[in-house]
């Protein structure tokens, strides 16, 4: 008897151990921690101005968001699921929500990059046409679509519309 209860305590505390350590979505990390290549994009301060002057640097303090032409970018905190980071960006003009680009999806097996280029453009639709990040999750990309919507809210707490 004694040992059948070693045994089951045993089973349940590996058990609780495995599922506290389980990766779910909600890890965030900050935008200076996304990979650069992941990151690439025009640089504003390149582009000169209707003066010939280079465009405004965004600030030094903010990595996360820039001025652009279009408006100013605001990136997400990156948001981790099981299968990977999703950091998104945000371009915002007169308080809406103009562009949506995400920088970084999971791509860690084939099956991730296939349900990422699925989630990005549906993701991307439903955050402008709600202009906030309170849309639905893609149906079979729970996780990814949760984490989309947690670097959205991020970028809009950033840009301040949140």
């Amino acid at each position: 008897m004694r040992r059948v209860l070693i045994a089951v305590a045993g089973l349940f505390a590996t058990t609780a151990l495995l599922v506290a350590l389980k990766s779910g979505p909600g890890v965030m990390r900050l935008p200076d921690q996304v990979p650069v290549i992941q990151r690439v994009a025009p640089s504003p301060s390149a582009e000169p101005s209707a003066s010939g002057e280079p465009g405004p640097d965004p600030d030094p303090a903010d990595p996360s968001s820039s001025p652009g032409p279009g408006g100013t970018t605001y990136i997400g905190d990156s948001a981790y699921t099981e299968f990977g980071y999703v950091t998104v960006q945000i371009t915002v003009e007169d308080g809406r929500i103009v562009d949506v680009v995400a920088l970084e999806m999971p791509a860690d097996e084939a099956r991730s990059v296939a349900l990422s280029a699925r989630v990005a453009p549906v993701m991307r639709e439903r955050v402008l046409a709600a202009q906030s990040a309170d849309v639905d999750t893609v149906s079979g990309a729970t996780w990814t679509s949760e984490a989309y919507r947690q670097s959205v809210r991020s970028a809009l707490v950033k840009a301040g519309l949140a």
